[in-house]
């Protein structure tokens, strides 16, 4: 059994690198053979939209496209770059060849390294291609620096729930693309922070950021934090928007 992790960051030795390596450290504590890819190592080409899927498989190396397909199960970490994954992941998404599959298991991290935001949007873009292949994908992990340590704990679980599954082989109920779509519609509308929108990222942020923050500041923020709650819980959704981008700014300038 192989657990392929793709490292969709030009940096090798940065943070979506350490993600990655923790998903492959909980896939290998359950016996699974795990591989590393760097996306930077191969050349990909960015594909422009014609003669469809088939030419669009031709810019993506054979050796990349084959290890990925050939896995029991895979994970794909990107960097945030301006509110979503960096270009080389979206190249590789778009060009690896990968079948429309059934229920092969499938995980996406991503981390937004400075100031924490599209860590969610990010990771919105991750499944949507995991929704389109109809991969059994599970734990959507956005990641700040301010919950990184917490991620890297619950990436190593995952790992080995990716081992658990590819053993399973739990394919969704169907004999076609679109008589499993029902069901496949189903499983990702449950999938945490998939229906998440740019207040609901915030709100979480602020969350991130109170935990590593003490003192007067974290105070306050927990102040101006419920009121941006209450005020959801009336359905006041853009009036709170204002508490809770005040929250993140009062303390990402004091982390």
């Amino acid at each position: 059994m192989v657990i392929v992790g793709v490292v969709g960051s030009p940096r090798k030795n940065g943070r979506t690198n350490s993600l990655i390596d923790a998903v492959l450290e909980g896939a290998k504590s359950r016996g699974a053979e795990v591989k590393k890819v760097y996306l930077v190592d191969y050349e990909l080409r960015q594909y422009k939209g014609l003669d469809g899927s088939a030419e669009a498989f031709t810019y993506c190396p054979e050796e990349l496209s084959k290890l990925c397909d050939g896995a029991e199960a895979f994970a794909i970490g990107a960097p945030i770059y301006w509110g979503d994954i960096n270009g080389m992941t979206k190249d590789f998404m778009d060009t690896v060849k990968i079948p429309i599959t059934n229920g092969k298991p499938a995980l996406g991290v991503t981390i937004a390294g400075g100031s924490g935001r599209g860590q969610v949007s990010g990771v919105q873009s991750l499944y949507t291609f995991f929704f389109h292949k109809q991969m059994r994908a599970i734990d959507p992990t956005p990641v700040s620096r301010f919950n990184m340590q917490d991620a890297l704990d619950e990436l190593k679980i995952s790992g080995g729930r990716l081992v658990d599954l590819s053993k399973k082989k739990e394919t969704f109920p169907g004999n076609t693309v679109n008589e499993r779509l029902p069901v496949v519609q189903a499983y990702y509308t449950s999938l945490k922070y998939l229906n998440y929108d740019p207040l609901d990222e915030c709100i979480m942020l602020d969350q991130q950021l109170i935990k590593v923050s003490e003192g007067k500041k974290e105070e306050e923020a927990k102040v101006e934090l419920d009121k941006a709650l209450e005020l959801i819980s009336k359905g006041n959704r853009s009036a709170a928007a204002e508490y809770a981008v005040k929250v993140y700014l009062m303390l990402y300038f004091t982390s």
